[in-house]
């Protein structure tokens, strides 16, 4: 955000307790491994700065943007206590600053959070009246982790949940100058916080709703999935988007919001939601597709995953399909290969020594007597010249559909009963 909205002209400061983000960000390099952040932070070099007072930044600023984690808690939902925590700073720090101050909270929180605990809170810590000494708004990003910059200045609409028409005019002015041009939907943070997690609960549905088609193909020789996703896509009330079978969703916020939106609904409300069995449909493929290579490489044979992101241009692996595998083959004690090409800084921490980390694709190909492709990362597009005979292809996404004689054994989904 930092990056984005200085190429848009703001001046930024970026507050944070890790001193080597502060760090990073001061010498114009990107704390994190995300496409465009260290260029547009080296082109917009005065405008970007980062500390570790959060006093100086709300002093310095007009908005602060509270962008922290929101973990899981037992109930299924999210705890706002780090939200809440800094935004006791916040407050304190908006007590002494005679300016009016918008904070806009970013974190995904849960439907009444920033009504009942986040508001009261700044104005506990401020000693201020919310709507009348300083504003509060409500409003996610809706972006994906590799595409961030791009999804920041290109969002498909803005959603801001505002305590009052002051703080919610403030906003949508930045983001006038912002990102221009964009829908922009106001209504109360309530409303927004359901919106957020409604939206990728929804997503989550498609997905799940497109692999269960798959499974339903499998039954039935001669169906094919992509004939009949690309056909009812081509339905304006449909639309192609996350209409792909082939690998479940993963990732920081698709399963995690699922699984929070089906934690609202009060027990005894006789409310039927659709995320558990979104969510009890993901688990499935997982298990399924985990199965296909254990199966495969019953025997001894070794095995090659290719893929370990929850999906191409990252390399986070929470929830990943492709570490669940892994984990699966080593436990059942297979020899395992992997290959991930943005890197295995998160995956080592999860899989430790118990898998060979290749620095090739065709490292891995060579190694290994039954792969599976987990992502579709454009890399493995060389993946027909290098496989050879004898070896088994598990391809869930049919990214090589008519690439291998029957020299090569290709296992792929939702294209009628599955051999082998």
């Amino acid at each position: 955000m930092a990056a984005a909205y200085a190429d848009r002209g703001f001046s930024v400061i970026g507050v944070d307790t890790n001193e080597q983000a502060v760090l990073a960000v001061n010498r114009r390099v990107s704390p994190v491994p995300e496409a465009q952040v260290t260029e547009l932070l080296q082109k917009n070099a005065t405008r970007v700065r980062a500390v570790t007072d959060l006093r100086e930044a709300v002093f310095w600023s007009d908005i602060t943007f509270v962008i922290v984690p929101t973990p899981t808690d037992e109930t299924g939902g999210f705890t706002p206590q780090y939200v809440l925590d800094v935004c006791e700073g916040i407050g304190r720090a908006i007590a002494e600053k005679g300016a009016y101050h918008l904070v806009v909270v970013t974190s995904t929180v849960m439907p009444g959070h920033s009504v009942e605990r986040i508001i009261p809170a700044l104005e506990t810590a401020s000693g201020k009246t919310c709507g009348k000494d300083f504003g509060y708004c409500y409003n996610p990003e809706f972006i994906a982790i590799g595409t961030v910059v791009r999804d920041l200045l290109n969002p498909d609409f803005i959603l801001i949940g505002e305590s009052d028409k002051k703080a919610g005019d403030t906003l949508n002015t930045f983001y006038t100058q912002a990102v221009p041009g964009a829908a922009v939907k106001r209504m109360n943070p309530t409303s927004a916080e359901l919106s957020k997690l409604s939206l990728n609960v929804f997503v989550t549905m498609k997905i799940s709703f497109a692999n269960s088609l798959a499974e339903l193909c499998e039954q039935y020789p001669g169906a094919d999935v992509d004939a009949i996703t690309e056909a009812i896509g081509c339905d304006s009330r449909i639309g192609k988007k996350y209409l792909r079978a082939g690998v479940g969703f993963g990732g920081t916020c698709f399963p995690r919001d699922n699984r929070a939106f089906a934690a609202l609904a009060p027990e005894g409300s006789g409310i039927i939601l659709h995320a558990p069995v979104t969510d009890a449909i993901n688990e499935r493929n997982k298990q399924k597709i985990a199965a296909l290579v254990l199966r495969a490489s019953e025997g001894g044979k070794r095995v090659g995953i290719l893929g370990l992101a929850y999906k191409s241009g990252t390399n986070v692996v929470e929830e990943s399909h492709g570490m669940y595998a892994a984990q699966a083959c080593v436990a059942a004690g297979r020899t395992v290969s992997v290959f991930e090409p943005a890197g295995y800084d998160h995956a080592r921490k999860a899989l430790g020594d118990g898998v060979t980390y290749c620095a090739t694709l065709e490292e891995c190909v060579g190694g290994a007597d039954v792969l599976v492709v987990v992502n579709m990362d454009p890399a493995f597009e060389a993946l027909p010249a290098l496989v050879r005979d004898g070896q088994t292809m598990i391809d869930p996404w049919r990214m090589f559909r008519n690439k291998f004689d029957q020299s090569i054994k290709h296992v792929t989904l939702g294209l009628g009963p599955i051999s082998g």
